[in-house]
């Protein structure tokens, strides 16, 4: 090939190149992000909690429960007829991208109560479902540091006087030992008969509220720090339990839960019993849900 032929071939190809490069390039598409998934949920059916007062603790149980003590709710409060459901909770778990549903209880789980859960899944899960349903969450902050505002419409936890005087009947009480009831059999679900295993929600008697499972079936968290002497200086009004945890140390970092188990005694099921566990725990612990009126 001459010299003259190369250059022009050259020549030839640098214009095409050219023209190449000036055509207008394709847009590149962004990735399609992973859209989140919405759950559809339906209001818990609540009962209205009046203002009232009563004598907390107990002088038949255990040395925490004591002195028994007045207590005054200033605050009138709506109460979950039930504890959440793992039918409700795994609506939350579905629609938290991340966020594994809870272990346990067979392919028949629904309609029991939720359990295998930490203080702050609880927690997690009352800001929620406040925000599902266009409500003021309650609570802000994270871990130990969690603060709650009362005054919010949002759901919440009940305080450990709360769930005492609702458990009890609130102004409707009529002093049973149980949760609507002397006899553990009627309302409750515990070592004598639940057949070693949770059961559905509301199967039992309500109590004087209509509300059911305040004694037994599944622990259910409160909102207060967990203090063995804290009776002895509790104030009279709206009792919010210790400021904090007694010490560092995680064991330490104790919140109240009550109501009892499926798997304990009579004993350990009376609306007076106190009980605790690690926030970071999951164990037997489920959910009552409250609203400030």
């Amino acid at each position: 090939m001459s010299g003259n032929h190369r250059a022009l071939t050259a020549l030839v190809l640098v214009m095409l190149l050219a023209a190449g490069c000036g055509r207008p390039q394709p847009t590149p598409v962004p990735p399609t992000a992973t859209p989140v998934p919405t759950v559809q949920v339906s209001p818990p059916e609540m009962v209205l909690a009046e203002a009232g007062s009563f004598e907390m603790g107990s002088t038949n149980g255990y040395p925490d429960e004591l002195p028994v003590h007045t207590v005054r709710i200033t605050r009138p409060f709506y109460v979950a007829k039930y504890p959440v459901t793992y039918e409700e909770f795994d609506k939350f778990c579905d629609e938290i991208l991340g966020r594994m549903r809870p272990e346990g209880r067979g392919p028949h789980r629904g309609q029991m109560p939720v359990s295998n859960v930490t203080w702050y899944d609880a927690v997690a899960y009352c800001n929620w479902l406040s925000d599902k349903e266009g409500l003021t969450p309650c609570y802000r902050g994270k871990g130990k540091v969690t603060r709650c505002d009362f005054s919010a419409n949002g759901y919440r936890l009940p305080t450990e006087a709360e769930w005492e005087y609702a458990a009890r009947g609130g102004h409707e009480s009529q002093g049973f030992e149980y949760a609507g009831s002397n006899d553990p059999d009627a309302v409750a679900w515990y070592e004598a008969n639940s057949g070693d295993k949770v059961q559905f929600v509301g199967l039992r008697q309500a109590n004087e509220l209509g509300l059911y499972d305040l004694s037994g079936n599944m622990f259910e968290w409160c909102w207060d720090w967990y203090g063995e002497h804290y009776y002895a200086s509790s104030p009279v009004d709206d009792p919010l339990g210790p400021s904090g945890p007694p010490g560092t140390e995680p064991w330490e970092a104790n919140r109240v839960r009550r109501s009892g188990t499926w798997r304990e005694g009579a004993k350990n099921i009376r609306v007076a019993c106190r009980s605790l566990d690690y926030a970071s725990y999951v164990g037997d612990n489920s959910i009552r849900l409250v609203r400030t009126k």
